[in-house]
């Protein structure tokens, strides 16, 4: 995330889904302009994103909050309410970000073997054969025949397909 002139992002993030009741349980590294600023975490129980800086960053630490507290309240996607641009906003963004990109690769994954779609309310559905894998429903007519059904019964639905391994010639 790019905030004028720092650029924040994590590493080293470990998300716990077990743990995560009312929030997200992580941690993770906070990097910004490609240098260690802090290390933050949640519990998951619901409480605020700890941050804390790293000893040799404290002074960077405090000039990035005083910067952000000059920034414009943000109103999230979807509500109706404003919040204060903090770390801990951004930290909370970031971890989003990261689980969704989490989310992206395991169905990218699974999609190298199973027809992998996203329902119109937003959901990935997965579609396999005891069988077959994609593969190998791909070398024979009646299964691009199925695969080919299969897509266009769930495209009707309004949902999208999200393989990018699938021939033209079955796609409707």
């Amino acid at each position: 995330m790019k905030v004028q002139n720092y650029e924040f992002e994590l590493k080293k993030f470990k998300f716990l889904e077990s743990r995560s009741y009312e929030t997200n349980c992580f941690e993770a590294i906070l990097y910004v302009n490609g240098k260690k600023l802090a290390d933050c975490g949640n519990d998951g129980q619901g409480g605020s994103t700890d941050i804390h800086f790293f000893p040799g960053s404290i002074e960077l630490g405090r000039e990035i909050e005083a910067f952000l507290k000059k920034q414009p309240k943000i109103t999230p996607k979807g509500f109706n309410f404003q919040l204060d641009f903090t770390l801990e906003y951004i930290v909370d963004d970031l971890v989003q970000e990261c689980l969704k990109a989490q989310e992206l690769k395991k169905f990218k994954n699974l999609a190298k073997k199973h027809l992998v779609f996203k329902n119109t309310k937003g959901n990935y559905i997965t579609i396999k054969w005891k069988k077959h894998t994609l593969d190998s429903l791909l070398k024979i007519p009646k299964g691009r025949e199925a695969l080919k059904q299969t897509i266009a019964q769930e495209i009707a639905k309004g949902s999208i397909l999200f393989n990018e391994n699938i021939p033209r010639e079955l796609l409707p």
